[in-house]
């Protein structure tokens, strides 16, 4: 095995996982253009001790903001919230082995008939016919593309809010990345907004 792919696979092996650490530090130039780029404000925070670095990006779009996070322990974060008074809940995840059993043995999921995405991801929600909705090929490409380890959107129909939040892989290290992945989200707004379920 060559020595590119042996740190491939280390890569995917260790840092990519949600865990672990890895000096974010690093990373503060990329996070500084991408926040040029989209207009946004860029912070750099730690946490009480003073030993973790915290990067935060906050990015305009249409009515609302985009909150991205990540720090030497916590992989990237995407954070939207939304006024919303239509119920509606959307879990997308990794399937697991014990999820791949249960599903063998009948338990119901959403699927959205694209074979690799169904394979990969395990998508509970009470409305199929939304989910569908949001996840056209264009958002399905993305989520393969990016390897993106989860989403969930969900709804408080008292408050009248909602908000959605996804969690990235930790290997994002080039501006190229970043901002497609950006897009990628502001692409699910666009459909949120398209299917009326946000405000």
């Amino acid at each position: 095995m060559s020595k590119n792919k042996v740190n491939d696979y280390l890569k995917q092996t260790f840092i990519n996982q949600t865990k672990g650490y890895i000096d974010v530090s690093l990373k503060r130039e990329l996070w500084q253009k991408i926040s040029i780029e989209f207009k946004g404000k860029f912070k750099i925070s730690h946490n009480s001790g003073n030993e973790l670095e915290i990067l935060k990006i906050t990015i305009p779009y249409k009515n609302w903001e985009i909150n991205i996070s990540e720090s030497d322990t916590r992989p990237m974060k995407f954070e939207i919230s939304f006024g919303s008074q239509i119920e509606y809940e959307l879990i997308i995840g990794f399937e697991d082995s014990i999820e791949k059993i249960l599903k063998r043995l009948g338990k119901k999921e959403v699927e959205v008939g694209n074979e690799m995405f169904d394979k990969k991801y395990l998508l509970k929600s009470q409305n199929s016919e939304i989910t569908r909705k949001i996840l056209q090929q264009d958002i399905i490409d993305g989520f393969l593309k990016f390897n993106i380890y989860s989403l969930a959107y969900t709804t408080d129909t008292k408050r009248g809010t909602s908000k959605l939040i996804s969690v990235i892989s930790r290997t994002v290290e080039d501006i190229l990345t970043m901002g497609d992945l950006i897009k990628l989200y502001m692409r699910i707004i666009d459909k949120l907004i398209e299917i009326k379920l946000i405000e």
